[in-house]
Parts: structure tokens; sequence; C-alpha cells
């Protein structure tokens, strides 16, 4: 199986394309340099779960394989989350519909009006306190040394599922699900445990599942 560098590519891409030219960009910038020295770190065709699914003694315990292909890219995107929102958390079309109404109809009229358009008061209090947490973070700051350490802690996490990947492909019939199992906990521990990389965890779980059928969309 080839080894491609996809989604350190699209990390890279993504911190090129929204950090370059800022003052704060450098940091992040320089640390996309070691993720590429790092490259062959994850793997394009299906990741650890495709080289299960081709062995027989491997293939029942699959649904391992998947759990830490998703944590990982899991630890990229958070890893890039917090590079693209070091300056602050940008309105999403949930918040600006939202804050937006509220500011023109106020609470009581804009609930009454979304009630008759089939949402729940459950749902419609967790729109109300997603557009809150959005105006109070939308120009929140990151300290650009913290997301250094964040990411230098996920580098040795990263290289370890590349030799995991590795040593699957060459040694099948080694029995490798506790190695999956301890990286996967490995990438939890630091998830929990880095303050920035929690950060991103509870700030991208406020944002919450929608769908309307106004002219402003839906997700």
């Amino acid at each position: 199986m080839r080894i491609k560098p996809v989604l350190f590519l699209l990390f890279c891409v993504c911190l090129h394309t929204t950090l370059i030219g800022t003052a704060w960009s450098q940091p992040c910038l320089g640390e996309s340099s070691s993720f590429k020295k790092n490259k062959n770190a994850i793997i394009e065709n299906g990741g650890i779960w495709e080289l299960f699914e081709r062995h027989e003694n491997l293939r029942l315990k699959s649904s391992k394989a998947i759990q830490l292909d998703s944590k990982i890219q899991q630890l990229v995107w958070l890893l890039s989350y917090l590079c693209e929102t070091i300056e602050g958390i940008p309105l999403n079309e949930l918040a600006i519909y939202v804050t937006q109404n509220l500011k023109e109809k106020g609470k009581r009229q804009f609930k009454e009006e979304l009630i008759i358009l089939g949402k729940t008061e459950a749902e419609i209090d967790i729109w109300f306190t997603f557009s809150d947490f959005s105006l109070k973070n939308e120009n929140r700051k990151l300290n650009v040394g913290a997301i250094h350490n964040s990411i230098q802690k996920a580098l040795p996490l990263l290289i370890k599922y590349k030799l995991l990947a590795e040593q699957i492909e060459h040694s099948p019939d080694k029995n490798p699900i506790e190695s999956v199992d301890n990286l996967y906990k490995e990438i939890e521990r630091l998830e929990s445990s880095d303050s920035y990389l929690a950060q991103a965890l509870l700030e991208t779980s406020q944002v919450p599942h929608w769908d309307i059928d106004e002219s402003t969309g839906g997700s």
C-alpha cells in the first residue's frame, strides 16, 4: 500500500490559506514544516482500518482501527482549528442567523416564529445558547506559544501512528490490537490534558446540529 500525506497536506494548506500574511501566522506555519517532515504519518487509502480489513486475523477487530483512524484525524483537525482561530471564532451561518434575528426582533418574537416553523423549545434554547457563546468568543484570543506546545505534544503521536501502520503492513500476523488501543488512549489523554486541545474540543462541541427551511439555508 502506498502511504500518502493527504491529511497533512490538507492541514498545511489550511494553515497557509488561513494564516499567511498575518503577524501571528509564523509559529503555526513553522510547525507545518515539522508535519511535512513526518508527512507519511497518515495513510491515505483507508487508514489502519484498511490494513485490518485485508487480513482475516484482524478483520473482526476492525472497529478498533476505525476508532483510531477517527481519533488521529480529529487530532489533526483540532490543531488546524487552533491555528485558524488564533484571533477569534468566526460566526457560522447559524450564529449569524440567530444573532441577527434576535437583534431585529427580540427573543420573544423570534422564538414564536421558530415555534411556528416547527422548532421545539429545547432546540430554540440550544440555538440561543449557541448565539451567546458565539458572540462571546468571536474575538477571543489564543496564545501562539501554547499552540506551539500543543503541536509539539501531538507530533510524536502522529509519528507513532505512521510506525504502527508500517508495522501492521509488514507484519500482519503480529497482533497489533494492544498497540492500537494504547495509541487511542494516548491521544485521548492528550486531548483532555492539553489545555488548548481540550478548549478546542469544548468550543467545537458547542456547534449544534441545525436544519432550517428559511432563505438563510442550513446544515
